[in-house]
């Protein structure tokens, strides 16, 4: 059971791609928090979505942090001019990239967490996704699929104003059941782990089986495609949006 467990924690632990704090609690359960989690008098606070979730310190095995200390204060760099690049061929610019040297898409310290341009912010990544595809004029999943492996604004800009010609047709994203604002984990639920809002697991291991009984693949892809939010729409436009990648090669 220990090997077993080991196995199931490394995995969780590769998928999540960004700063984000695990809390261990004594009963064998975690949870995830979006950016940090702290302990506070005889609470560990855990910070998600804008949200701070408390919990009773005495419940509480370790917290394992991964979110970095803020950097101390640089001396602001020179501005860099990005050199002109030319629209692979057949594929339209839908906008010139704004001016946003510098800039975060995403920065856990400021009070809109993602940015979109100098003047447009916003609490959460779905909000953010949304503002992208309206200013290019592509779907949520275009612009997921588009935007790059980076945090760097102008790059993301620069990504989906000139895409790659392999991804510019990417095929629409099946349907899948809605659930907005629904948690995949909560420790604090009777059934744990949800995969839609009317199934309903106990364990990490039967939700990862149903996903992967879901979409018709194994439970290693499930894990390694899932992305490390803890909102079960999102989970599921990441399995969606990946599968419709791989039915497309």
């Amino acid at each position: 059971m220990k090997k077993i467990a080991a196995a199931c924690l490394f995995l969780v632990l590769s998928a999540i791609t960004t700063a984000a704090d695990i809390i261990y609690f004594k009963d064998g359960l975690k949870t995830i928090c979006q950016e940090r989690a702290w302990e506070e008098n005889d609470q560990v606070k855990c910070e998600y979505g804008g949200w701070v979730i408390n919990y009773q310190k005495s419940d509480i095995l370790r917290i394992l942090k991964t979110t970095p200390p803020e950097p101390a204060a640089q001396p602001a760099a020179k501005p860099q001019v990005p050199k002109k690049t030319e629209p692979a061929q057949g594929v339209t610019q839908n906008s010139s990239p704004p001016k946003v040297d510098g800039l975060a898409f995403y920065d856990p310290r400021r009070p809109y967490k993602y940015w979109t341009d100098k003047d447009t912010k916003h609490q959460n990544y779905r909000e953010a996704i949304e503002a992208l595809a309206k200013k290019y004029g592509r779907p949520p999943e275009w612009i997921q699929a588009n935007m790059g492996d980076t945090n760097d604004l102008e790059e993301i800009h620069r990504n989906l104003a000139t895409p790659d010609l392999g991804q510019a047709d990417m095929p629409a994203q099946p349907a899948v059941k809605s659930t907005p604002g629904v948690d995949f984990y909560n420790p604090r639920r009777p059934f744990p782990y949800w995969t839609d809002a009317s199934t309903k697991h106990k364990s990490y291991q039967e939700a990862i089986q149903a996903l992967a009984q879901k979409y018709e693949r194994s439970p290693e892809w499930v894990q390694q495609n899932m992305g490390q939010t803890n909102d079960l729409a999102e989970i599921h436009q990441n399995l969606g949006t990946r599968q419709s990648a791989d039915s497309s090669k």
